[in-house]
């Protein structure tokens, strides 16, 4: 299981980052509808006036604090992506991990909820955009992806499409795959590929069959070690077949 990078101690990095992270904990302990500037302040150690100036109101500090976890995530997914073969398998992966490990979460719960504001705001594009960029640039390079349109079109489309699945009731990885075969893989192919299902299948067996191949090689390694003769077999003698007739 991949998991998420560790928190970072609360006194550490600026006044901002302390705010930030005192957020964070106060969601922890408390709840989303427990957050107020002034207790976040206290938990940082500063007034609460230098709290409003810094990150200027209580929606501002929930992007911020789902920022900071969503980034914790963002190794984790290129850990991931870089098992898969292929930019759309990778793609997939990606979309699987964001909508089980980040709807899981209060505070990044709570910015998909008002996605429709949060999904234009800058730093939430810039975080997608590290994450998505590299295996979308990989597949406009290999024809899996197509070149008409800009990559941060095509990253706005995963972070709405990321949003959706997450905030669907069915979040199993069945339905991920569903949403991937059907709605994002069309909109991202070549228009030169395979459609849609057919071609995520087509990955999936091979991802299956190269998985098979490690596995039986690594089974026929370890029996030909396992099974080396210790002692030398001979042949039987004609005298022995006739008692065992």
């Amino acid at each position: 299981m991949v998991a998420a990078s560790p928190i970072e101690p609360l006194d550490a990095g600026t006044v901002r980052d302390r705010l930030i992270r005192a957020a964070e904990a106060e969601i922890v302990e408390s709840g989303i509808n427990s957050l107020h500037m002034e207790s976040v302040a206290a938990r940082a150690g500063v007034s609460r006036a230098t709290a409003f100036r810094q990150l200027g109101n209580v929606s501002e500090l929930l992007v911020q604090v789902a920022l900071l976890r969503a980034r914790r995530h963002t190794a984790a997914v290129a850990i991931l992506m870089a098992t898969k073969v292929g930019a759309l398998s990778k793609i997939q992966a990606m979309l699987a991990y964001t909508t089980r490990e980040l709807s899981a979460d209060p505070a990044i719960e709570a910015l998909i909820a008002q996605w429709s504001a949060s999904i234009h705001h800058p730093l939430v594009h810039q975080v997608a955009v590290d994450v998505a960029t590299p295996p979308l640039r990989e597949g406009q390079a290999s024809g899996e992806i197509r070149t008409d349109l800009e990559i941060d079109e095509l990253v706005d489309f995963l972070v709405e499409q990321t949003y959706l699945a997450a905030q669907d009731v069915d979040r199993s990885e069945a339905a991920v795959q569903r949403r991937f075969r059907h709605v994002v893989l069309p909109v991202l192919a070549a228009a030169h590929g395979s459609p849609g299902e057919r071609l995520a299948l087509t990955r999936e067996a091979v991802e299956a069959v190269a998985t098979t191949i490690d596995a039986l090689t690594a089974l026929a390694d370890h029996l030909g070690r396992g099974l080396q003769p210790t002692t030398e077999l001979k042949p039987r003698q004609p005298a022995e077949y006739e008692r065992t007739s």
